[in-house]
């Protein structure tokens, strides 16, 4: 008898979080230490993230998941000069496939503050290219500066439907917020789209589904544009791109499912 899927309740997409975490949020502000830029901190965090990390990133995600790679061609076209990348959150795996599609250039991710407030993962995780965001209004001005500082050498992968739905087929409304900087910094960015299918071959009951990840040719900032507009013809790119790529995905592991009056708790 097969497995009964696991039912997600939601009534916010922009809000509604199903990453199941429970972990007391540090303070992010003003004195977050963005900027680790020592010596020792460039060579251990050198060390860790080619070293260690990314091979074993590779033989996880490329070996054992089989996660295939569409177009990754096209983000050679932009390897002179660092981009921004913004994909769809719906996987575990979401932490890491960023850094595949960047590769040989590294790659930094704009995380929640809950990534930063686990006790003695913080050093770890901000070596691994973590970038949190601010959880008080008076750390905005460092988190961009820093952003803007990494962005110098570093590609810069953005979430804008902010929070984890896993596997989740669709894509989520979200805002033009986050795309602001490209267009503040004139550089191209990528979409991608992790889409999942029903698994097959001989291993395929080892897996959940297929993971295949799309990736969109560049998209330019349009510099005709005001500001406002510019960030906001970016982001309706990106989403076309998600929304289209979302077709492909039509293999369902969990269901969600919109909450109504009469809807049960949700799981």
């Amino acid at each position: 008898m097969p497995k009964e899927k696991k039912v997600f309740y939601y009534d916010d997409e922009l809000n509604d979080d199903f990453a199941g975490t429970k972990i007391n949020t540090c303070c992010v502000d003003d004195t977050f230490p963005y900027f680790r830029d020592g010596v020792l901190w460039r060579t251990c965090s050198f060390l860790l993230y080619y070293g260690i990390v990314v091979p074993l990133v590779w033989l996880y995600m490329r070996v054992i998941l089989r996660v295939r790679f569409v177009n990754r061609k096209a983000v050679k076209r932009c390897e002179k000069k660092p981009y921004f990348l913004y994909g769809n959150h719906t996987g575990y795996i979401d932490a890491f496939t960023p850094n595949l599609i960047s590769l040989p250039r590294r790659n930094r991710i704009v995380v929640g503050a809950d990534t930063v407030s686990i006790k003695g993962l913080r050093t770890i995780v901000q070596m691994l290219g973590a970038v949190p965001l601010p959880t008080q209004f008076r750390g905005t001005r460092r988190f961009s500066q820093a952003i803007s500082t990494y962005h110098k050498r570093d590609n810069v992968t953005i979430y804008p439907e902010a929070h984890i739905w896993p596997y989740y087929n669709g894509v989520r409304a979200f805002t033009d917020a986050s795309f602001g900087y490209p267009v503040k910094h004139g550089s191209p960015v990528f979409a991608f789209f992790t889409a999942y299918t029903k698994p097959r071959g001989i291993f395929s009951c080892f897996r959940k589904t297929n993971i295949t990840v799309y990736i969109s040719d560049p998209i330019f900032p349009d510099e005709g544009l005001s500001y406002q507009e510019a960030r906001k013809n970016v982001r309706d790119k990106v989403y076309a791109f998600m929304k289209e790529q979302s077709k492909r995905s039509d293999y369902e592991v969990v269901r969600y499912v919109r909450r109504t009056a009469k809807s049960e708790t949700a799981v």
